[in-house]
């Protein structure tokens, strides 16, 4: 839950869109699960906000996460198995 309003928050604040090209994929993919029924998907979904949403929310978490991972800066340090255990530990007493 708040992974969620985390990753919500940085979007926001990045101004993280999806867009109607990414929206309309999303819902031919989901549509492809309902063989012959995919007219019939496609129009629930535009009729229902609660799904629109529940097919949009994975683009945009997934958009938030590439744009932090776009501006992490990476290095690499070692670091011995006793250190890495105490900051474990450390982590799980927060």
């Amino acid at each position: 839950m708040r992974l969620g309003l985390l990753l919500a928050e940085v979007g926001r604040k990045a101004d993280v869109q999806v867009t109607d090209a990414e929206m309309t994929q999303a819902v031919l993919t989901a549509a492809r699960q309902y063989p012959g029924q995919e007219r019939a998907f496609f129009e629930f979904v535009q009729k229902n906000p609660q799904m629109q949403q529940q097919l949009r929310a994975p683009i945009f978490e997934d958009k938030v996460v590439d744009f932090i991972v776009a501006g992490a800066n990476v290095t690499e340090k070692e670091v011995s198995k006793d250190d890495l255990q105490k900051a474990i530990e450390a982590l799980d007493e927060i």
